[in-house]
């Protein structure tokens, strides 16, 4: 799944993407300053996840509109000790929701480790547009609460795709998968052709020269037919 990591200038992005992936990401910066981007990737219980983190610098919007394109999911990073960045935090708020309408999202409270940290509903109270999304208290540092953040992420993001995951898995090596799933799910072929390179391109499954049959990678057809098991450890 591709996930975008974003929010104001050292909330704590890149560290959140080098814990996730155990350091192996890479950072395009300057002066310890992201200027183009962040990427790595994760393997969540054979779930592939794709991270693309942006610079925080109100400048890049160009590239934030760039690597946030076709994510399925967001991790809005917000900063828990500095009281003077939640009104960067809510401009870069609106324009991830204009980026991606509709896209899951799950706010993560970094810092938490520090003295100073102020407790969600104290963030919730200064950061009102938040409401409605999860925000869970979290720690780049230690590794606090970052795996549930990002499996309550990945629930979300599934659960939004369920109908044609369970299609997928159903229809999975059959000769006629393509036609199947284009029937179930009432779909013009072009769209449901563009819904297997979608999942092909995030090792889902594999898709076979015709696109007629198609092959869900086993290690993740459970979550398919049941995402809440990605919640559970």
């Amino acid at each position: 799944m591709k996930l975008v990591v974003t929010g104001p200038f050292e909330s704590g992005k890149s560290k959140m993407i080098y814990h996730i992936t155990d350091g192996s990401c890479i950072n395009v910066e300057r002066g310890g300053t992201t200027i183009a981007m962040d990427h790595g990737l994760a393997n969540i219980d054979g779930l592939s996840v794709f991270l693309f983190g942006t610079p925080g610098l109100l400048r890049f919007r160009t590239m934030r509109k760039i690597l946030s394109e076709g994510a399925d999911g967001i991790i809005f990073v917000v900063d828990s000790v500095d009281p003077e960045s939640d009104a960067r935090a809510k401009l870069f708020f609106r324009e991830i929701a204009f980026f991606l309408p509709g896209v899951p999202c799950v706010v993560a409270a970094n810092k938490q480790d520090l003295d100073t940290a102020r407790p969600v509903d104290h963030l919730r109270k200064s950061m009102r547009f938040l409401a409605g999304l999860p925000v869970i208290p979290v720690s780049a540092e230690t590794g606090k609460n970052v795996d549930s953040m990002l499996r309550t992420l990945l629930y979300l993001t599934m659960m939004q795709w369920s109908s044609v995951f369970s299609k997928l898995a159903e229809f999975s090596g059959q000769k006629k998968g393509l036609k199947n799933l284009m029937s179930d799910l009432n779909l013009p072929r072009e769209q449901a052709v563009g819904y297997l390179r979608r999942f092909e391109l995030r090792k889902l499954l594999e898709v076979e020269v015709g696109d007629e049959r198609f092959v869900v990678r086993d290690p993740v057809k459970h979550f398919l037919e049941n995402p809440v098991l990605i919640m559970r450890r």
